[in-house]
């Protein structure tokens, strides 16, 4: 059985007993924390290492190592989609130079909702790179409205006409 199989049955199973004991939320908050805790802050490895602990008490360090590994690089992707599924979600990962505000969060999730005729999830992340607009990243195809791409294509217009 391939690592990704596994992955998925553990987020299909971590997700059915959290939807039935109606912590998806909470677990999802968890699973973040556990995944952040490898290349993050040492407090944020304590609390991560802390939670892995209470999950596999009788787990030796090595196990819970790998515990951390494990959902950081492949559950936590597993029970995102799983739970958006499930809950009929589309994720949507948006990428700004600096955070939205909470208007502009609802604005963008409404006209989302509205082109992909279901409910969406915004999953933000803040890249200064991009300077300004958004990047907009759905069902494995992008939409990039920000002005570093807007520079590049420009870049290569000109080029391509010679005249850069």
């Amino acid at each position: 059985m391939r690592s990704r199989d596994v992955a998925r049955k553990i987020a299909e199973d971590l997700y059915a007993l959290a939807a039935e004991e109606k912590t998806t939320d909470a677990l999802e908050r968890e699973l973040r924390q556990i995944a952040a805790s490898t290349d993050e802050t040492p407090r944020a490895e304590s609390r991560a290492a802390e939670l892995v602990k209470t999950a596999f008490p009788d787990a030796s360090d090595g196990f819970r190592h790998l515990m951390g590994l494990l959902i950081r690089d492949l559950v936590l992707g597993e029970f995102l989609s799983v739970r958006a599924e499930a809950e009929g979600i589309v994720r949507v990962r948006v990428v700004t130079a600096q955070p939205l505000s909470d208007d502009e969060r609802k604005h963008l999730a409404e006209k989302l909702e509205h082109a992909l005729k279901a409910r969406v999830k915004l999953e933000e992340s803040v890249d200064p790179a991009v300077l300004a607009g958004a990047r907009v990243e759905v069902e494995g195809r992008t939409l990039d409205g920000t002005l570093k791409a807007r520079l590049d294509r420009l870049h290569q217009t000109l080029g391509q006409s010679g005249d850069a």
